[in-house]
């Protein structure tokens, strides 16, 4: 697995080199080595020894010789000395060479050991480099499989990062250095340099406020070093368009525990933004008009009661819308509601709160100033511009309105009791009249109170069947015979005895008992027909007094209609008698509710002829049969004066379209002679009879 090269104390693994000898120790055996070459020369050496021992021998035997000559040695003695001088050469001799051989042998003998030290030494350290190459080698893989793990959990980063739909950032926060991907920097429309990675360049990419929210949020984060960092702001994109993004982060600590870096991610929530946004507007704003609703309306009044700002809580009712979807249809009639809107955002000032909460109701906080209460004069303007003509389909339309007003916190401390005066307010000024406006006074709290306690009532008589009916006689005036009755209803009630219509039926009107009631006197004026019928009195005609509300409703008269054929009720024995209020309240849907009864055979009366708008054209296209003036129109009649003409008039008109009339409210037999003058066809009042109880009928019946 791997390559080795030995040299003199070191070992070359995979290109790397570990030294096992210091360098002074390396330069010390270099230099003895070069000693041990230089005196290590074989030839010279031997050449040495030879040329010693020539040269010795040479000497020996040339001086010695001569040397015995010199002293005159005998033979004899000569050849002893010539033994000794042998030996003393050959002792010499081997002396010399034995130094000599010592020497070299030394010197070889050194350097062997010198090289087996060496090598001892070369392989220890060969030992220690091959245990320290497997080591390496095992660290090597360690070190490939971390950096192969290491390059797959990059590439598998950077794949999430790619692939992932959020931006993924890093701010380096000691080197100020902000790190945004590429993708997500060509997704706003930007180049990778365009973008600096300076926190300051980062910067001047939100929209104006939002840098410092998010920089609010971030040095909290930084002082409180835990949690997670999270900021909602807008970036532009390089088109000019701004996203909403949700920043999140957690920070990283250093080995001191302090913050060096913050990563996180970029969640675009524009989408979610503008869902919200289309939710909040669902739920807190009309869709019809764009003002906030009730709920909306309820929140911002609340704050400003909270921060005991005086107020004027204004409830503002069209009167005529209804009359507008009828005649015009529903889209005329949101056309005018939303032209109502705009002219009280007109005429209001910012500071104060409008809504609409539901069809022709609108709501008003008018924050009223501390110095000058301008709350009458804002209302006056407020008026003055709702009662502006307006025009749809070239006709021109005087629609009004009816305003009841509540303050804060004379009339109320919450804003329910607020709404709630401000509207019993308004149906006061209803009540008087409409087109106007009505301050809450605290004894109209205590009518309403009283209406919902005769509301209760009401309901308790209708279950106990608490009420009777009186019949009041109808004369022809030529012949002076009764002709026929009207049904007048009476309360007797438990405790106060018998209470008139006056006192009951408008409250009934307004609580919605009026529906049951009216069913209850038709179909007993029907039964109390049919018992009289079977009693074998003469028939006459009974007429019963009809709320607009019940003529207004399908559902009612279908109840009618089958009351009328399950009892086969023949014709002119049943009159219904309206007012020309009543009608008002639905023209259209009462003119067929009217057509449908009066196929059944019964006759349809206007009462109260003349206290209304008495316009001709509803005489002409409704239904009508008998037109019956009030007692109020007549009951200042006494003898011929130059008003006549006028009673003359409407009696003359009713005759010409063919309708039979009818005076109420006679009481002196002057108004009685007046009318007949005149051709009145029928009579009714105290004159001839008040109203009766059934069972002194049947005497007049005989």
């Amino acid at each position: 697995m791997y390559t080795k090269m030995r040299m003199w104390g070191c070992t070359i693994v995979k290109n790397r080199e570990y030294r096992t000898i210091d360098d002074k120790q390396m330069k010390d055996n270099y230099e003895d080595f070069t000693q041990m070459k230089k005196k290590a020369r074989p030839e010279l050496t031997a050449l040495r020894i030879i040329g010693l021992y020539v040269m010795i021998g040479s000497l020996w035997i040339l001086l010695s010789d001569k040397v015995l000559v010199m002293f005159h040695v005998s033979d004899s003695v000569f050849k002893e000395i010539s033994i000794y001088k042998g030996w003393f050469y050959v002792i010499i001799t081997g002396l010399i060479f034995f130094l000599i051989i010592y020497r070299s042998l030394r010197l070889y003998k050194e350097s062997i050991d010198y090289v087996l030290m060496s090598y001892d030494e070369l392989n220890s350290t060969y030992e220690e480099i091959m245990a320290m190459n497997e080591e390496l080698d095992q660290q090597n893989s360690e070190l490939q499989r971390q950096t192969n793990a290491l390059m797959i959990s990059e590439q598998r980063n950077q794949v999430i990062v790619d692939g992932s739909y959020d931006g993924i950032w890093d701010w380096d926060i000691l080197n100020d250095i902000y790190f945004i991907p590429d993708k997500w920097k060509k997704e706003f429309g930007y180049e990778p340099d365009e973008i600096g990675k300076k926190i300051s360049q980062i910067k001047e990419l939100f929209y104006p406020g939002d840098w410092e929210k998010v920089k609010e949020s971030m040095d909290k984060y930084l002082i409180e070093e835990n949690g997670i960092f999270e900021s909602i702001c807008r970036i532009r994109k390089k088109s000019g368009e701004y996203r909403w993004i949700l920043t999140r982060g957690k920070g990283v600590l250093d080995e001191n525990g302090k913050l060096q870096r913050i990563a996180g991610s970029h969640t675009d929530i524009t989408e979610r933004k503008k869902m919200e946004e289309k939710l909040e507007s669902l739920a807190y704003y009309d869709t019809l008009t764009g003002l906030p609703n009730r709920i909306l309306f309820e929140r911002k009044v609340t704050e400003y009661i909270e921060q005991n700002q005086r107020l004027a809580i204004i409830n503002v009712d069209i009167d005529d819308l209804k009359r507008i979807n009828d005649l015009f249809g529903q889209e005329a009639g949101d056309k005018y509601l939303n032209y109502i809107a705009n002219s009280l955002t007109a005429v209001m000032s910012d500071t104060d709160i409008i809504a609409h909460l539901s069809g022709n109701q609108f709501a008003i906080a008018h924050v009223v100033n501390e110095k000058y209460d301008d709350t009458k004069d804002t209302l006056e303007l407020l008026f003055r511009q709702i009662r502006i003509p307006w025009e749809i389909n070239e006709d021109i339309l005087f629609v009004t309105s009816s305003a009841g007003l509540a303050m804060f916190p004379e009339h109320g401390t919450t804003f329910a009791t607020l709404m709630q005066n401000a509207e019993i307010a308004m149906f006061n000024q209803k009540d008087k009249g409409k087109d106007g406006y009505t301050f809450f006074q605290p004894i109209m709290y205590e009518e309403t109170l009283m209406i919902g306690q005769i509301n209760t009532q009401l309901r308790k008589a209708i279950e106990n069947e608490e009420f009777v009916l009186h019949y009041q006689p109808q004369y022809d005036l030529k012949t002076g015979k009764m002709i026929a009755m009207e049904a007048l209803i009476r309360w007797n009630h438990p405790e106060k005895g018998i209470i008139p219509p006056m006192e009951f039926i408008p409250f009934s009107e307004k609580t919605g008992q009026i529906i049951p009631i009216s069913i209850w006197v038709f179909k007993t004026a029907i039964m109390q027909k049919r018992e009289w019928v079977k009693k074998g009195y003469e028939p006459l005609k009974i007429a019963v007094n009809m709320s607009g509300h019940v003529i207004a409703d399908e559902s009612i008269v279908d109840i009618l209609c089958e009351m009328l054929q399950n009892y086969e009720i023949k014709p002119g024995e049943i009159e219904i008698e309206v007012t020309e209020t009543a009608v008002m309240l639905d023209l259209e849907r009462a003119k067929d509710s009217l057509k449908r009864l009066r196929s059944y055979g019964i006759s349809i009366a206007m009462d109260d002829f003349g206290t209304g708008y008495s316009s001709l054209t509803y005489l002409h296209s409704l239904p009508f049969d008998i037109l019956k003036m009030d007692r109020e129109f007549i009951k200042n009649i006494k003898t011929e004066d130059e008003d006549s003409f006028i009673y003359k008039t409407v009696i003359d008109l009713a005759h010409n379209m063919d309708l039979i009339i009818v005076a109420e409210g006679i009481e002196t037999r002057e108004q009685r002679d007046f009318l007949l003058k005149y051709n009145c066809d029928i009579g009714q009042g105290y004159y001839f009879s008040k109203p009766i109880p059934a069972s002194e009928i049947e005497k007049m019946l005989v």
